[in-house]
């Protein structure tokens, strides 16, 4: 089941992104089709919303074709290890350092065209589709995911790095509570402060 899961958060992920980045109307319709239809099907494949979803908006044209709308039956042919793959492209992993043990993560991403910012985000499922669902029509370039801490609660963390980052004034202003003036090497140097 938990497959499954990823899978349709992956599904998800994938077409939101596609809504959010594509010009082309005809992506843009398909998008919204895919995830009318990943959110038709999670209740009868044991699934809340919110699980699909994990927190991230959904475009309101969505909403009225996931009320009562059919399943195709290709659906059932759809393996979710290859929709998990497919989000992969969404983000760059080439370079993503891992530190840390636990079940969830703290993350670190940011763009090649904006070197000197990093979003420190968290997330309790998988942080790949985590940021996939924050691509929206103003994202510069393709994000780069560069560090992940593991840990036994992403939240305690996020919220002292957070702090951390806002006491030495390293919040970027305008950019929402979560994107900082660092490089990696400064948020895991902060990280192991933590821990020490």
């Amino acid at each position: 089941m938990a497959n499954k899961l990823a899978g349709q958060r992956a599904k998800f992920s994938r077409a939101r992104a596609t809504f959010y980045s594509s010009s082309d109307d005809t992506q843009r319709d398909r998008a919204v089709e895919l995830m009318a239809e990943v959110l038709a099907e999670a209740p009868a494949n044991g699934f809340s919303i919110d699980d699909v979803t994990q927190g991230a908006d959904v475009p309101h044209e969505v909403e009225p074709l996931a009320k009562g709308k059919p399943t195709r039956p290709s659906d059932a042919e759809d393996d979710p290890d290859e929709l998990v793959e497919a989000l992969q492209t969404t983000v760059d992993t080439t370079d993503v350092m891992q530190i840390g043990q636990g079940k969830e993560t703290v993350y670190a991403y940011g763009y090649r065209c904006a070197p000197d910012r990093l979003k420190i985000g968290s997330s309790t499922v998988d942080a790949v589709a985590r940021i996939a669902n924050q691509i929206a029509t103003g994202t510069p370039d393709k994000p780069v995911l560069l560090l992940q801490i593991w840990t036994h609660d992403c939240r305690a963390l996020e919220r002292i790095l957070h702090g951390m980052f806002r006491l030495k004034g390293k919040q970027v202003a305008g950019a929402g509570a979560e994107w900082f003036l660092a490089t990696r090497d400064e948020v895991v140097a902060a990280y192991e402060r933590t821990t020490a």
